[in-house]
């Protein structure tokens, strides 16, 4: 009889049959139990307004969080043509500015011994050109970056702080050609100090972007006087007393078409509700979003991270404790879920984003931090995030000041340039096949600013909804692609409402998103076109 030794033991062939047909047995009651049993459970575990579309959603949820089965990032910094930018990265931003469709980047950073400034052109097939020499734009180190269209002329425009102290910020107007004209003075953006954040707003709905700026002094608000100069306005809209503040960032926390400001400072936080008729009002003890005394807040963002209608905020503190998530009650007030949700991080941050990385529907966090690695909060529809930074290779580099999230390949993924003191990276987002949408929107000029900064868009599936709104500005000193990105997951077919910020509506019925669609939406006739 055939035999056969195993860990020591004398097997004849009779034995080895037996052990074989035990072993499959087992193993099928195991799959079943696998492939069956616990995705009924899981499904019966999960809130009906959170489970995913899909089984093997499921199981992420009810597992270790899904790492298996979520994109991860690959460094493409060299091969695509923006590495090497130099020491000390501190601001970034994407913005079309030649209007291909494409979506390119201007990169500083703050080194005394190299070249600061770098403006790349999108080249529309996964790569970038180096255009600075020849924008205009002059090489010094910046602080902060955003792009407008201030001038309704339908070329984006630019401005920078610098890290000069008492200069003010520098506002370049594109005059097409890839070249761009300083004209800060003539525009009258004239007052220094020392600046942690520039972004842009329309903050009285007139059809026009004004330029808010964050000073660790005090801060100023430039209302857009439409014939190419501001004037400054901080006294007479109640927001004169503003002071120590790092940053900002607009939002309409309470959904009355008008947006407010939230300010990072250094001490407690503020919050001020625009009235609607050019003034604001300090509602922030109200509000409950001041914070603690003792934090050092250096960056704030906004999204709806439950789907209720309402955006949520979310503030990064250095030399600190934790950071802080505030959910939004939708009656003016914000409680902090910080713990119960699992997004304190370590308070040692930097900068901050939600974004739907992966595309499921449920917008996501991600957090960076000076000494600590990147934390990337993925959501998981039941009132938790889980760290998968680790998992998905997008926790270094660290100390990254400026995390701005765009789609620079067209594949509707969304990619992130980390820029900071501790290595610069453009992240390629790898994708899983979830139904997406990105919309890029175009305002009329009159009553809605050429780049719709400040429209809200809804996105509405048999899920449930999800909003977002067009940003002139956010986290540390950053900016987001203007396209604004949707993941629906599994969903193939969606409902759009878009609200411009001078009132008007388009609304897009059972449109079809299968496989991921990118649409050109315009104010004038509701207009909708594949780009």
């Amino acid at each position: 009889m055939e035999e056969l030794t195993v860990k020591g033991v004398l097997w004849n062939s009779h034995q080895k049959k037996l052990w074989v047909k035990s072993f499959l047995i087992c193993s099928k009651y195991f799959l079943l139990a696998v492939f069956f049993l616990f995705p009924i459970l899981c499904l019966m575990s999960c809130p009906s307004s959170s489970c995913v579309v899909t089984i093997a959603g499921c199981f992420e949820n009810g597992g270790s969080g899904g790492s298996a089965s979520l994109p991860t990032f690959s460094d493409v910094s060299n091969q695509v043509g923006v590495g090497n930018v130099g020491a000390l990265g501190q601001t970034a931003a994407w913005g079309d500015f030649n209007g291909d469709g494409q979506q390119d980047l201007i990169v500083s950073n703050t080194d005394s011994g190299s070249r600061n400034v770098f403006l790349f052109e999108n080249n529309g097939n996964g790569t970038f050109s180096d255009v600075t020499v020849r924008s205009g734009i002059v090489d010094q180190p910046l602080r902060s970056a955003a792009w407008p269209d201030f001038d309704n002329d339908g070329l984006l425009d630019l401005v920078v702080g610098t890290t000069a102290a008492g200069t003010p910020p520098i506002l370049y107007r594109n005059v097409g050609g890839g070249v761009f004209v300083d004209v800060s003075k003539a525009a009258r953006i004239t007052n220094g100090g020392v600046i942690g954040h520039t972004l842009w707003v329309d903050y009285d709905g007139d059809g026009r972007v004004d330029l808010f700026q964050a000073n660790s002094g005090q801060s100023f608000l430039y209302h857009n006087q439409g014939n190419g100069t501001f004037k400054e306005v901080s006294l007479e809209s109640g927001l004169g007393g503003v002071f120590n503040t790092n940053s900002a960032i607009w939002f309409d926390f309470n959904n009355d078409g008008f947006p407010d400001l939230f300010l990072s400072n250094n001490g407690l936080n503020k919050l001020y509700r625009n009235n609607g008729d050019g003034t604001f009002t300090d509602v922030t003890s109200q509000a409950g979003v001041g914070g603690d005394p003792t934090w050092n807040s250096v960056a704030a963002c906004v999204g709806d991270f439950n789907n209720d209608g309402f955006l949520d905020l979310y503030v990064v503190n250095i030399s600190s404790t934790r950071n802080a998530l505030y959910k939004n009650n939708g009656d003016g007030t914000f409680t902090d879920v910080t713990q119960d949700t699992g997004t304190g991080d370590v308070g040692d941050g930097r900068t901050c984003a939600w974004v739907d990385f992966d595309g499921d529907g449920r917008i996501d966090l991600f957090t960076t931090n000076h000494t600590n690695p990147s934390r990337l909060f993925r959501n998981l529809g039941n009132g938790k995030f889980k760290d998968v930074a680790s998992g998905v290779g997008i926790d270094s580099p660290s100390d990254v000041f400026a995390a701005p999230w765009g789609d620079f390949d067209h594949d509707g993924f969304m990619d992130v340039l980390l820029n900071g003191h501790g290595g610069t990276a453009l992240m390629e987002n790898g994708g899983i096949p979830n139904n997406f949408l990105i919309i890029r929107l175009i305002g009329d000029g009159q009553t809605t600013n050429t780049s719709a900064i400040g429209t809200r868009v809804q996105v509405s599936t048999s899920n449930g909804s999800q909003i977002r709104d067009v940003s002139g500005g956010k986290g540390c000193c950053e900016q987001d692609m203007l396209p604004i990105h949707f993941g629906v997951g599994g969903e193939k077919k969606v409902n759009i409402l878009v609200k411009w910020t001078g009132g008007k509506e388009c609304s897009f019925n059972d449109v079809d998103v299968q496989g991921g669609r990118m649409f050109s939406i315009s104010e004038d006739g509701c207009g909708i076109n594949l780009f």
